[in-house]
Parts: C-alpha cells; sequence; structure tokens
C-alpha cells in the first residue's frame, strides 16, 4: 500500500515539473521592482505617461506600507515627522511629488524602479521613509 501511495505521488509530482502538461508553471515575471521598457510595451494603451504605468502596472508603489518614524526629514520637518508619499527620482533628480511622473510619456522610459524604506535610506538618505521611485528616460542615456 506504501509503494502504490509512493509512485502515485511521485507520478503526480513528475507530471507537475513536466512542460506541456495539465499543471504547466507559468513564466517567471521579472524584478516585482522594476518596470522595464518590454514591460512597458506590454502595457495596456490606456498607460501613456510614468505615473499611467505605474498606478495601472504597480499601485502599491504609490502608497507603500507606512514608513517608520523619521529623526529629520530633508523638508527640515520636526523629528519624529512621519513621510506620507514616496519621493520621485527622475534621471537622478529629485522632483516636487508624485504627480511630476505625468510628466514623462512612457516611450521615452527605459526602466522605472521602486526602492523600499531600507533601500531609498540607504541610497538617497533620510526623507525616504516611503520609498522612492527611480524613473531612467532615453534623454538620460543620450
Amino acid at each position: 500500500m506504501r509503494f502504490s501511495r509512493f509512485f502515485v505521488l511521485l507520478l503526480a509530482l513528475t507530471a507537475a515539473a513536466m512542460p506541456g502538461t495539465l499543471h504547466a508553471q507559468k513564466p517567471q515575471r521579472g524584478d516585482r521592482n522594476r518596470l522595464t521598457k518590454d514591460d512597458l510595451a506590454e502595457a495596456p494603451s490606456s498607460v501613456n505617461t510614468a505615473f499611467d504605468a505605474v498606478r495601472t502596472m504597480r499601485p502599491t508603489w504609490l502608497s507603500p506600507s507606512m514608513g517608520r518614524m523619521a529623526s529629520s526629514s530633508a523638508s527640515g520637518a520636526a523629528s519624529g515627522a512621519v513621510a506620507t508619499e514616496v519621493v520621485v527620482y527622475i534621471d537622478d533628480i529629485r522632483q516636487q511629488s508624485v504627480d511630476d511622473l505625468k510628466t514623462v510619456k512612457a516611450n521615452i522610459i527605459v526602466d522605472i524602479r521602486f526602492l523600499d524604506q531600507n533601500r531609498a535610506i540607504q541610497m538617497r538618505g533620510p526623507g525616504h521613509e516611503m520609498g522612492a521611485i527611480e524613473v531612467t528616460t532615453l534623454n538620460k542615456r543620450k
């Protein structure tokens, strides 16, 4: 009895691992913290700007989980202030707000990256408690 259960389990696992079977695996998607030019090429036709791309394809980037308490912020807010918005960089230039993503046309985007709280603070310094969105365009690559 044990042998037959083992055989059935082995057969099921083998069938699931073989391509073209009933349980074929989905292709692996790219990095969830990055949107590439190829990802944008597959985006719906309603995606015309970087903001549209993020809102449609990675909406959690716009409202990441609550950030930790900041000891000091770039705007000079009092100690203990909490960041309320993700910081945006376009071609390594810090922008005023998330709305600036609306100024970047999708057809010139090379890639968009999301840096979580820890990575953003590590790479960009204090004031990034909600993370950062970095957009690289063709203009920077020239």
